[in-house]
């Protein structure tokens, strides 16, 4: 079915794995408030990192599936050019779920925000720019 897929298709799916990881990103940031406050139990916040760590890990696995062929739909990128874009991006996205991995609220909050960094990077680079459109 992912292959037949349009870029528009690709790209609303995307948009919308993005809008739910930033959903679960805030949850992650609200529960370390309150574990930090006293006021939430640990395993919540363990419990809601790991579902992220799996939600972060669905996502990674479908882009890494879908970009490489729809970029090289783009005229103007090349096939090396995407290859390597794509393995940037790919290690990347392993770097930051190792980092989730982390054991305290504030090495926590600094992989969140870079993971939210990411996912606007994608957002501006990926799905604006470079993801072309469906063909009319």
């Amino acid at each position: 079915m992912l292959s037949q897929m349009t870029p528009n298709q690709v790209r609303v799916v995307l948009e919308a794995q993005h809008a739910e990881l930033r959903e679960q990103i805030a949850r992650c940031e609200d529960l370390a408030d309150g574990v930090d406050a006293g006021d939430v139990d640990v395993t919540a916040l363990l419990r809601e990192v790991a579902d992220l760590r799996r939600a972060f890990s669905a996502h990674n696995q479908l882009e890494e599936r879908v970009l490489r062929p729809v970029l090289l739909d783009a005229d103007w990128l090349g096939e090396v050019r995407v290859s390597r874009m794509v393995e940037d991006h790919v290690e990347e996205h392993r770097a930051l779920c190792g980092e989730l991995a982390t054991s305290t609220s504030w090495a926590l909050r600094r992989v969140l925000a870079s993971l939210r960094s990411h996912l606007d990077s994608e957002d501006r680079h990926l799905l604006i720019r470079k993801v072309p459109r469906d063909r009319t």
